[in-house]
């Protein structure tokens, strides 16, 4: 049977839950937190589950870690701003605000401030750069350069109205947009419930999955900001997890989370009922569900570009003109760009990355171009170019 919650466990065994609530408080394997959940005290329970869980992650992680290793440098380079990308696009659609990948790139790219915040702190974590969490005064200021911006491009009334944090009432909303939590009131109590949050997350003799996992739950719960809480939670969550594991699976967290948005917000609601005496048991082992299925899909999609790229790197002689000067390399930089960058190769890419001269590269262009094999975006006022690897099957299969 699977772990049930308090509430459930009432229903099946009438009244016997407030025995099995001393049973599972006093237990050895209960994690006790400072921090109450309407008047009762959190805690959560170590299960069986729950620690096959959290070595299975950091076994997955080394996986990422050696298919990274089997990759060329510049193909991972490229993914990892891919998933970048795509991160901060679906934490904000999560959120209801609209972004496109080119806006989030021209972001990237200093071409424009809109998001300019939320991609410049995605991208400390791949710098491994410590941002300072250890005060209501840190979370203010990640706030601020994070999300801030967007929000009151949202709404100017969702301009943070206290000391640090908001001074009014606040409703957390599900996917359905229901009322399912009145965050904490008033800001004197927001105050110090986050001060108990952020103890939490920083203490390092606690297993740091489990810390993300909780302190993810306590932010929900606090819910410090009239909006953007659900994007600063999912970064800080993301930012911690890149210390102890791939950063790679920091850009990955969001996927997970909108697909199991329903599974998040019921897990969420379950822990907020008093019925259920401020256990967070069904938190945990929900996030580090989504946690594992995001590292496996992190993991399929790493193999599945790392078998494309082996099939199609051991092509390239085979290729027209590829055993001639030059080709090899502008063939290599095609296909990396096809299989893990975000868009084409500009012509400087191409030029800074295989050092061909501007001439040279156009007539190797051309000549790939006249094969069927050159791929042209000219969405944009400088081309991007990709490489067809349908029509390189073609070729292969032909001969």
């Amino acid at each position: 049977m699977s772990y049930l919650a308090l509430k459930k466990y009432e229903y099946i065994h009438h009244g016997k839950a407030s025995e099995e609530y001393k049973r599972r408080f006093d237990s050895y394997d209960s994690k006790h937190i400072e921090f109450n959940i309407g008047s009762y005290p959190a805690f959560f329970v170590e299960t069986k589950e729950i620690r096959e869980n959290v070595c299975n992650l950091y076994k997955m992680d080394r996986t990422v870690i050696t298919l990274c290793h089997q990759l060329p440098e510049e193909a991972i380079v490229h993914y990892k701003l891919r998933c970048l990308i795509d991160e901060v696009q679906i934490t904000n659609s999560i959120e209801g605000v609209h972004s496109t990948r080119k806006e989030l790139r021209d972001a990237y790219e200093n071409k424009c401030q809109r998001f300019k915040g939320i991609i410049n702190k995605y991208l400390l974590l791949l710098s491994g750069e410590t941002i300072p969490m250890n005060s209501c005064e840190d979370i203010r200021t990640l706030y601020d350069e994070l999300v801030l911006p967007e929000v009151l491009e949202e709404s100017k009334k969702d301009q943070p109205d206290g000391k640090i944090f908001r001074k009014d009432h606040v409703s957390v909303y599900g996917n359905k947009m229901e009322s399912i939590h009145e965050g904490i009131f008033p800001e004197e109590a927001i105050i110090e419930s986050m001060k108990s949050a952020l103890k939490y997350l920083n203490n390092d003799s606690e297993e740091l999955l489990y810390r993300v996992a909780v302190f993810h739950y306590m932010l929900g719960y606090i819910h410090p900001f009239y909006n953007g809480n659900g994007r600063l939670n999912r970064f800080i969550s993301s930012y911690m997890l890149a210390h102890d594991l791939s950063p790679l699976i920091g850009y990955r967290l969001s996927y997970t989370v909108k697909d199991e948005q329903s599974s998040y917000n019921k897990a969420f609601v379950e822990c907020n009922d008093k019925a259920n005496r401020g256990e967070l048991t069904m938190f945990v082992e929900m996030f580090l569900n989504i946690l594992t299925e995001s590292m496996s899909n992190l993991i399929y999609s790493l193999n599945k570009r790392k078998n494309a790229w082996d099939k199609y790197a051991g092509y390239i002689s085979a290729l027209p003109f590829g055993e001639q000067k030059y080709y090899p390399e502008v063939y290599k930089t095609l296909i990396i760009y096809e299989l893990f960058a975000i868009d084409g190769a500009g012509m400087d890419d191409i030029i800074n990355t295989t050092d061909i001269s501007r001439p040279t590269l156009k007539k190797i262009l051309n000549n790939i171009k006249e094969n069927g094999l050159l791929k042209i975006d000219k969405s944009s006022k400088k081309f991007a170019y990709g490489i067809n690897l349908e029509r390189i099957d073609e070729l292969i299969k032909g001969e």
